[in-house]
């Protein structure tokens, strides 16, 4: 009889091991830059796992475009808001719109992640977007309220977020913008001459807030971005730019992996020699 059950949970738990191993290899697919081989398992993967929050979160990370991403995240959101990729969804969406400039949505969604997953493993990149939004809103108050409040809800939590600095105001001319604490001016670097080499760019804005929001956005992942002034048609344009790349080939597999994993759309550009 013992023997009986203990077969009957090992038929029980198999089939959860085997989607397991099955959905972790994709995941790792996405980390190795294979955004194509996932792409093209989906459909696969939808009719063998119907109804499956880990497949329907999957299918939006290699979505290409942004807006049908979003959607997909909203859908595992709503549908699956007891899953464990449910927070990972909202946390997409949050990014999304604070890259967009949407910043008072992004403030109301990453409150709704903190009070609905207080334990969420991307509680400190909420915070970090929330703390950003009210900066760039002006709301200095509101920041240090809730730098203090959340630090103290969660005295671990990891916040590069010190003195309104990661989030620094950059202006199009001589006269900074009013009331509005600046980063303190970095050192200069000193640069040689050498033959022009790739970089991506991934937007150009001629409001610098939304310049600012994708150079923190990031920095958030761990790149090195840069804002570049760029003659525009009618108006010089805030250029968010990253990477320094030996190869124009290189610089896209860079891109390709930067839009598969934060759904963040480029341009593989050429340095000036001076950059």
């Amino acid at each position: 009889m013992i023997m009986k059950r203990l077969f009957m949970v090992v038929l029980f738990f198999f089939p959860v091991l085997i989607f397991t191993q099955d959905l972790n290899r994709y995941f790792e697919y996405i980390e190795q830059d294979e955004v194509d081989q996932v792409r093209s398992a989906i459909p696969n993967l939808m009719r063998k796992y119907p109804n499956n929050p880990d497949v329907l979160y999957l299918s939006a990370l290699v979505e290409p475009e942004g807006d049908k991403a979003l959607l997909i995240y909203k859908d595992v959101m709503s549908q699956y808001p007891n899953s464990g990729r449910a927070d990972d969804a909202l946390t997409r969406i949050i990014e999304y719109l604070y890259t967009k400039g949407l910043y008072n949505r992004t403030i109301d969604y990453s409150k709704q992640l903190i009070s609905k997953y207080p334990d969420s493993e991307n509680i400190g990149n909420c915070v970090y977007m929330l703390l950003s939004s009210f900066n760039v809103l002006n709301k200095k108050d509101s920041v240090d309220y809730y730098y203090s409040y959340y630090l103290k809800r969660y005295p671990d939590m990891k916040l590069p977020f010190k003195n309104y600095q990661s989030a620094p105001v950059y202006v199009t001319d001589d006269k900074p913008m009013e009331n509005v604490k600046q980063a303190p001016e970095p050192k200069p670097v000193e640069r040689t001459i050498s033959e022009p080499k790739w970089a991506l760019q991934v937007g150009a804005f001629g409001n610098s807030q939304n310049a600012l929001a994708l150079k923190n956005r990031l920095q958030s992942y761990g790149y090195e971005p840069y804002v570049q002034k760029i003659k525009g048609s009618n108006t010089d344009l805030l250029s968010v730019r990253v990477g320094n790349y030996n190869s124009q080939e290189e610089a896209k597999a860079a891109g390709d992996r930067l839009k598969a994993l934060h759904k963040i759309d480029f341009i593989v550009i050429k340095r000036n020699s001076w950059e």
